[in-house]
């Protein structure tokens, strides 16, 4: 379709934002009729007005996947923008977080999850009982779900996520140790930079498509992983029956040595706090729901 001279505000049928905003953060006719309760031909009639009024296909399908044009990428934060202005308008006087029935969807790695997780579940019984939070795995595409509003949050050190178009907020400090099963025969006291890289290490791995454990990347020492997991509070379960260590974080370990035979000992090289922070896409910073999440673990953080 060819571009048409310009689009100006008066041309634009401003009731048909939502729609907009649902066929290009979905890049689905089918789920943007479900979200709008609408029906699927009069959701397609409407992205046939939103194309001829932009003169931009907005949506092109590739195979089996639908994309965005590159008009549609540079539009849609704004879109966003603006529909969740418009929300606020309409619910911030009326927002009540005991009214909400709404999931949020947060992707993270399950040190956070054990740090949240029983703060979360008593604020959403006493605040949102209708409410629910569902936390998922980190995958390497976290940055396109954040930006299409279908992740709420996304939680993990500071500098493994593109900012783009991305609002930050620090959480905690994250601060790291080894841990060894208990009477370990090789450990008598400090663990020395040669007895690290001699022992033999299970250690976690946050994208699975890579082959170089967190341990490697934050300690830069030579190491021999035996066994890489995809999550951290399986190390101590393996650490305690075999002569492996692991590096964790200090809070996990102290949580799971109450149950599990294991010892902390300090890294042989210092490791530089991390500083654990929470992502959200631009398009759902004025939503009051959202706003009332974010407050929630901020509170929670603030309490560790």
């Amino acid at each position: 379709m060819e571009r048409s001279g310009g689009t100006h505000l008066r041309s634009v049928n401003l009731n048909l934002l939502p729609v907009l905003e649902a066929v290009l953060s979905s890049r689905s006719v089918t789920a943007s009729a479900t979200k709008l309760h609408m029906s699927q031909s009069a959701v397609s009639d409407a992205l046939a007005r939103l194309r001829a009024q932009f003169g931009d296909e907005l949506l092109i399908r590739s195979g089996r996947q639908m994309l965005l044009t590159p008009l549609a990428e540079q539009i849609l934060p704004a879109v966003q923008e603006i529909i969740g202005r418009i929300d606020v308008l309409v619910t911030a006087r009326r927002f009540s977080p005991a009214d909400l029935d709404r999931e949020f969807v947060i992707a993270t790695a399950d040190p956070v999850v054990m740090a949240f997780g029983s703060g979360l579940f008593h604020r959403m019984q006493t605040q949102a009982p209708r409410s629910s939070v569902r936390f998922v795995d980190l995958e390497v595409r976290d940055y396109q779900r954040l930006r299409s509003l279908e992740l709420d949050l996304v939680i993990l050190p500071r500098g493994y996520l593109r900012r783009e178009r991305l609002i930050e907020q620090p959480l905690y400090r994250e601060r790291f140790v080894c841990i060894a099963r208990a009477g370990h025969p090789a450990i008598d006291g400090k663990l020395s930079r040669a007895l690290y890289s001699r022992l033999p290490h299970v250690a976690y791995r946050s994208d699975q498509r890579s082959t170089v454990s967190m341990d490697a990347r934050l300690l830069k020492l030579e190491q021999r992983d035996v066994i890489l997991v995809p999550n951290f509070s399986l190390l101590p379960l393996i650490v305690e029956q075999t002569d492996a260590i692991a590096l964790v974080q200090r809070r996990v370990a102290e949580r799971l040595a109450a149950t599990a035979a294991i010892e902390l000992h300090e890294p042989p090289e210092p490791i530089p706090p991390l500083d654990v922070c929470m992502y959200w896409s631009v398009g759902h910073d004025p939503d009051p729901a959202h706003r009332w999440l974010r407050e929630t673990m901020r509170a929670l953080a603030d309490a560790l």
